[in-house]
């Protein structure tokens, strides 16, 4: 081998050395966390929703929240200057549901963005310290949703982690969603149970009224997104996180039917990385580079390099490590997918992952849909 080769192959290696450091020293936390049953707590909830033009999507929540087997625990629903049915659907309900209370906003104040304003809004009405969060185009697995994630609450806990599903669907489009979507997990949920977490989903997430009142949104309200995933890079230390596994904790959502719709999601989604604390957006990037660097220098070094074997060992090494620590995370969470496509998936999640977050870093007006 030339000595360019011998270098790279040495660059090779050490990149997929540093993913297998990711997969055993942080994400098997997932893969092999215990999820035993929740304790009881009796402590009352105020769930808190932002709504905008949500009629079609909202009845569904709205009955799996009156479902549920808990003791005290209220509604809020902030519907943010809809123009759809979503005011009429919220009147109706609230006939059946005492428990729901609706708040109308016809204009937010300058500097704030639509959903941050809103759940603000929620935030000061509710009445019970422990606000749990999620979005109108959710639905609850079971009727214990709320116990399950209150019991997350141990004492010192001001801030509770869940996962949040997408629906099953047929096609490609929903079951790399849905890979990718467990890929989101895998970190977040691995590095809090390491006691580093750096977000959350505004999904399914918890928090205490006195830790927003501490500082709110910190200076973000003219940004859009970030109410959930900044507020926990903001305020979430090792001591005062919990993350709760369960399926009952579990909120699924509706997921987007069209790779355009995708695309501008996630766009969304990771335009919020950039203010992220730097050691957080390091540890992250160390881990994408790494794995984009691995997976480029495999198909360079296998057309290039005679002896094969040097090239593909390690590489298998590292594919069996990463899909069965995945594989194992997803059986933990209750997560069903095509385990067999997860080479493609994961392939294209490395090429695409890092494109659509330079948009998204470069992005300069996004938009609340």
């Amino acid at each position: 081998m030339s000595d360019l080769e011998n270098f790279l192959l040495e660059v090779y290696l050490v990149v997929l050395g540093v993913q297998l450091i990711y997969h055993w020293l942080l994400f098997q936390k997932l893969a092999f966390a215990k999820i035993t049953p929740s304790k009881g707590t009796s402590e009352p909830v105020s769930v808190v929703i932002a709504a905008h033009n949500e009629a079609a999507r909202l009845l569904a929540l709205l009955q799996g929240l009156a479902a549920q087997n808990y003791p005290d625990f209220e509604v809020i629903v902030v519907n943010d200057r809809s123009t759809d049915g979503t005011a009429d659907v919220l009147r109706k309900f609230r006939q059946q549901f005492p428990e729901l209370k609706t708040i109308d906003i016809t204009s937010i104040p300058e500097g704030w963005t639509g959903k941050k304003h809103a759940i603000k809004q929620g935030i000061e009405a509710a009445n019970h310290d422990l606000l749990l969060f999620t979005d109108a185009d959710c639905s609850p697995v079971s009727e214990n949703w709320i116990s399950e994630m209150a019991c997350g609450f141990q004492p010192g806990t001001d801030l509770v982690l869940g996962f949040s599903p997408y629906q099953k669907t047929p096609g490609i489009l929903n079951q790399f969603i849905r890979f990718e979507t467990l890929h989101t997990g895998l970190l977040y949920l691995s590095h809090a149970l390491a006691g580093k977490p750096y977000m959350g989903v505004g999904r399914n997430m918890a928090y205490r009224k006195t830790l927003f009142r501490q500082s709110g949104f910190g200076g973000d309200e003219k940004y859009t997104g970030g109410d959930d995933d900044i507020f926990v890079n903001r305020h979430a230390t090792k001591d005062n996180t919990e993350v709760v596994l369960s399926q009952d904790s579990q909120m699924v959502s509706i997921p987007k039917t069209t790779w355009q719709d995708f695309f501008k999601q996630k766009i969304r989604h990771l335009s919020a990385g950039k203010r992220y604390h730097k050691k957080d957006q390091t540890r992250l990037a160390n881990f994408t580079l790494a794995t984009l660097a691995g997976w480029i220098l495999f198909f360079w070094l296998l057309a290039v390099v005679e002896n094969k074997a040097l090239i593909l060992v390690p590489f298998a090494i590292r594919s069996l490590s990463f899909y069965s620590i995945f594989t194992r995370s997803g059986q933990n969470l209750k997560v069903k997918l095509a385990y067999w496509a997860l080479p493609l998936f994961d392939l294209c999640y490395t090429i695409g992952y890092p494109v659509v977050g330079l948009i998204a870093l470069t992005a300069k007006r996004i938009k609340w849909s």
